[in-house]
């Protein structure tokens, strides 16, 4: 098992390798952490509609100081996050990981316990 810590000012996000592979987007459920991966087939302000080979949900990623995400249509991405509960089909996306290697870390993500720590290490 490989951990990843990724650290932007006091967020500090732990992403886990290795564990397991990625969710099919219609395997989603509450309330794991999970990793989806697939095509990026729109983007706007708020995130984008990710698709994979069972489905497509909208993932919300909306990063600080309303930068823009640099993604484009077509893009493959991995996305680590979680389903959030409610009515509407939403994964809120934590890190996004581009096929080039680059990651990208969103803003103000759901409190999970052992994933996600609101405080810097010491």
């Amino acid at each position: 098992m490989k951990i990843k810590v990724l650290s932007l000012s006091t967020l500090v996000v732990l992403t886990i390798s290795g564990c397991a592979g990625t969710t099919p987007i219609k395997n989603l459920a509450l309330p794991p952490v999970s990793t989806i991966e697939g095509a990026v087939t729109q983007l706007n302000a708020n995130g984008f509609t990710l698709l994979d080979d069972s489905g497509s949900i909208f993932v919300r990623a909306k990063l600080p100081d309303n930068k823009k995400l640099n993604l484009s249509l077509d893009e493959k991405v991995k996305v680590y996050g979680n389903l959030q509960g409610g009515q509407e089909k939403i994964f809120d996306g934590y890190v996004i990981r581009k096929a080039t290697g680059e990651q990208i870390i969103a803003s103000n993500p759901t409190p999970h316990f052992g994933f996600i720590i609101q405080s810097s290490f010491k």
